[in-house]
C-alpha cells in the first residue's frame, strides 16, 4: 500500500513538473540557412499596404527560424502590427495572433519566460520575443485583438511557427490593469 501511495505521489509530482514546464527557444531549434537578396511578394493586399517597412525588413537579412524575417511598426496607441518574410520566397504572412498585439495595461506574470530568452534590451524587444535559429515565439500582453475583446486575457503566449502560422503552445495568464 505504502508502495502504490507513493508510486501515485511521484507520477502526480512529476505531471505537475511537467505542466509548469516553459517552452524554451533551444526546445524549438531551426536550422539557418544562407539566403541571398530577399524579394518582398507584393501580391497580396496586405503586402502592397505595407510594402515600404516590409522591404526595409528584408534589407536586414534572416531572423528568425533559419529563413524568415520577422518585423513590425506601429498601429496606434499601445498598438503593434507583425509580418514574417519567408526569405527564399519572399512570400508575407500576417499571423492573426500578433494583429495588433499590445504589450502595455497588464500586470505579466512573473517568472514565466523561457530561460533562454533574449533580454528585453535587444532589438526585438516589443513585446513579442524570437530568436533566429528557433521557432519559438513569445508573445507578452494581449493577443492581437484581445485588447478590445471583455473579458480579455493578458500574459505570456507561447507559439510554435509551423512555417504557415503560429500554433499556441501555452499560454500564462497575467492581470489587464484596466
Amino acid at each position: 500500500m505504502k508502495l502504490l501511495f507513493l508510486s501515485l505521489t511521484l507520477v502526480m509530482a512529476a505531471n505537475i513538473c511537467s505542466a509548469q514546464k516553459l517552452p524554451r527557444f533551444a526546445d524549438y531549434p531551426a536550422k539557418s540557412q544562407r539566403v541571398g537578396t530577399i524579394k518582398v511578394d507584393l501580391s497580396t493586399k496586405d503586402a502592397r499596404m505595407f510594402r515600404t517597412n516590409l522591404r526595409n525588413a528584408a534589407k536586414g537579412g534572416i531572423n528568425f527560424a533559419g529563413h524568415f524575417v520577422i518585423t513590425s511598426w506601429g498601429c496606434g496607441t499601445n498598438c503593434t502590427e507583425w509580418a514574417m518574410i519567408e526569405g527564399r520566397t519572399g512570400k508575407v504572412y500576417f499571423p492573426r495572433e500578433l494583429a495588433g498585439a499590445a504589450n502595455g495595461l497588464c500586470d505579466l506574470p512573473s517568472n514565466a519566460m523561457p530561460s533562454d530568452a533574449p533580454a528585453e534590451t535587444d532589438a526585438n524587444y516589443g513585446g513579442v520575443f524570437w530568436k533566429k535559429n528557433s521557432r519559438l515565439v513569445v508573445l507578452t500582453g494581449f493577443k492581437g485583438g484581445d485588447l478590445d475583446k471583455t473579458p480579455n486575457k493578458c500574459g505570456n503566449y507561447f507559439f510554435e511557427w509551423t512555417g504557415k502560422g503560429l500554433r499556441q503552445l501555452r499560454f500564462v495568464a497575467g492581470k489587464p490593469t484596466m
